[in-house]
């Protein structure tokens, strides 16, 4: 296993974490953080299911991470909103899929280590239960998107630690 996984933080230490993270790193025009050069940077993994299935969307090139790779539906926390409310607009934007906050369960963060990636992450898993098949409708982000049961998720190249991130999100609370 490349990767180590240790406990993350809460959604609420989250809040003081983007606080001292925005004095020290550059910002964006639009005021989010910017992680280019972040040793460290808080993400969200949104695994969708649908009738057991889980949606995995590939990764396109140009990216700041994960290029070319299956992976679930993630973003960057960069600005202070909840995990729910990004977890809606990650979906919105990369797949143009509206959903409410009732669908989203947060499970609880894992910082990761992983020298496949170019920096650590804390990483928020979330599940959304969808209850009828979603047309999906990429962004430039992805290239095509399939729903496979999460025993086939080992036969797709993803990142090492993408079941971990899937496992913790279909967990019971």
């Amino acid at each position: 296993m490349a990767y180590s996984i240790e406990k993350g933080i809460s959604e609420s230490d989250l809040k003081k974490w983007l606080k001292q993270a925005s004095k020290e790193l550059p910002s964006f025009k639009d005021g989010r953080i910017n992680y280019t050069k972040a040793k460290i940077a808080p993400i969200i993994m949104c695994t969708l299911v649908f009738s057991g299935k889980i949606l995995l969307a590939k990764r396109g090139y140009g990216l700041a991470d994960a290029e070319g790779v299956w992976s679930t539906i993630n973003g960057f926390i960069d600005e202070d909103k909840s995990i729910t409310a990004f977890a809606i607009q990650e979906v919105l934007e990369e797949i143009g899929l509206k959903i409410k906050p009732q669908q989203v369960k947060v499970a609880d963060s894992y910082t990761l280590s992983n020298p496949q990636e170019k920096r650590n992450y804390i990483v928020f898993p979330c599940l959304i239960k969808l209850t009828s098949k979603p047309t999906i409708k990429l962004d430039r982000e992805h290239t095509t998107y399939t729903w496979i049961e999460r025993q086939e998720l080992e036969h797709y190249e993803t990142l090492d630690d993408l079941p971990y991130a899937v496992d913790a999100a279909l967990a019971p609370n």
